[in-house]
């Protein structure tokens, strides 16, 4: 014999208009654009001045450590997997981001290399450190390991500071924290990143991947200076 519910049929309705307005909701959130300034080179000149650009901003910034939005893209193919990286997005602050495009370069250029080895600069992205472990797979010369512990994960952030606790994508924090949309058209993802030069959805994707790392990064932090500052006002 099946007992029937406990539960009165009002708060079953509410539960369910709940459920129901929470998903509309989540439908007609905005999409996350990108306003700012688009730094893009594809040569080994451009790519260098880029990198002499980044290092200036981490040597003048008066904070301990300097950290800047992180990402990367590549081709992939349900045959052959995925390819070498091709694109690295940097944000050095929310209104700038630099595109690295690199496939017509053999090597990441020294000044890069100085950028992702120096001090004070701290990488912020979604799953950004197997990221860099790919970077250095693709491209020989640096140590990945030793970079990795100066990488913030923002998903590693945001389960240190957010009520619930899971494996996130960009896309799901975007939800959840920004409470924004993120345009995620596989034919965008997935397309040709290795062909020079990248048009301009590409282009626009990208910057929007960098700038949103940061973002996350920024609004993370935020929310967890906001919830010591609650404890400590706590009376004891």
């Amino acid at each position: 014999m099946r007992l029937r519910s406990q539960v009165p049929q009002e708060e079953r309705n509410a539960e369910i208009n709940r459920k129901k307005a929470e998903k509309e909701e989540k439908l007609n959130r905005p999409l996350l654009g990108y306003n700012g300034k688009i730094v893009y080179a594809n040569n080994l000149i451009e790519c260098a001045m880029a990198c002499h650009d980044l290092l200036n901003m981490a040597i003048v910034c008066m904070e301990e450590t300097f950290v800047v939005g992180f990402d990367m893209e590549w081709p992939f193919s349900f045959k052959t997997g995925s390819g070498r990286t091709s694109l690295i997005q940097i944000s050095p602050k929310l209104e700038v981001c630099y595109l690295l495009h690199l496939p017509e370069l053999k090597k990441l250029p020294k000044g890069l290399f100085e950028l992702l080895h120096h001090p004070k600069i701290r990488l912020a992205g979604v799953n950004v450190k197997n990221d860099v472990r790919k970077l250095s797979r693709d491209y020989k010369g640096f140590n990945a390991e030793k970079l990795v512990d100066s990488c913030i994960d923002v998903g590693v952030l945001a389960n240190s500071v957010l009520p619930c606790k899971k494996r996130w994508s960009m896309e799901s924090l975007v939800d959840h924290v920004l409470r924004m949309k993120i345009n995620k058209d596989n034919n965008v993802r997935m397309s040709k990143w290795h062909v020079v030069p990248l048009n301009e959805n590409q282009i626009t994707y990208a910057a929007i991947d960098g700038y949103a790392s940061l973002r996350l990064y920024l609004e993370l932090m935020t929310l967890k200076a906001t919830l010591k500052n609650n404890i400590d006002d706590m009376p004891a």
